[in-house]
């Protein structure tokens, strides 16, 4: 039903269009935009990096886990039970950890992903009133498509010359925003 609404809008605005003058029509390949943006490659690296970290804590954490298993096994049964007792402790710890990090960097990517898509959006609605566009679909809505009506590749470029004028500092802002909304989340 929302489709036929949609397309319903587009003969209406199509057939108004015509009345009126020329009607500019673009599409944008929205996923091609989110892949070649700057932001989208920087903030994967600092997400893999931040996952580097958190895993070798994480491997640091099983290697004690290990250690005390391989001391417990030389112990008498007394002895043994303390020790089983601070291995559970351990892998309680280990498996918080783990929820933990996983929370925060779903949070955080999910937070980034958010802001990347507003980013796109934003750029696209500038280009179209800079331009004076009357319709701009995603890509993947369209059955058939011209590469003349492809303005993808502007809306890249534009977007990637913003990131590079904004100062690092609206990167850390960035950064401090999604973890605060994580923590927020975690309530």
């Amino acid at each position: 039903m929302k489709k036929m609404a949609m397309w319903a809008a587009v003969l209406l605005l199509g057939c108004a269009g015509v009345s009126q003058g020329e009607l500019k029509i673009a599409y944008v390949d929205v996923e091609k935009v989110f892949n070649e943006y700057d932001v989208t490659k920087q903030n994967d690296a600092k997400l893999k990096e931040e996952g580097k970290g958190k895993t070798q804590e994480r491997t640091g954490m099983v290697d004690e886990i290990k250690k005390l298993k391989d001391e417990a096994e030389l112990l008498s049964e007394g002895a043994r039970k303390e020790k089983e007792a601070a291995i559970e402790e351990k892998l309680k710890t280990l498996r918080e950890f783990d929820e933990k990090t996983k929370g925060e960097l779903k949070n955080k990517r999910d937070y980034l992903l958010k802001k990347i898509f507003d980013d796109i959006r934003v750029t696209i609605e500038e280009i179209g009133k800079s331009e004076k566009y009357d319709l701009i679909f995603n890509d993947r809505a369209l059955l058939y498509k011209t590469a003349s009506f492809d303005i993808t590749d502007k809306v890249t470029q534009a977007m990637n010359e913003k990131a590079k004028k904004e100062p690092a500092s609206s990167e850390k802002s960035s950064e401090e925003k999604a973890k605060v909304e994580a923590k927020e989340k975690k309530k």
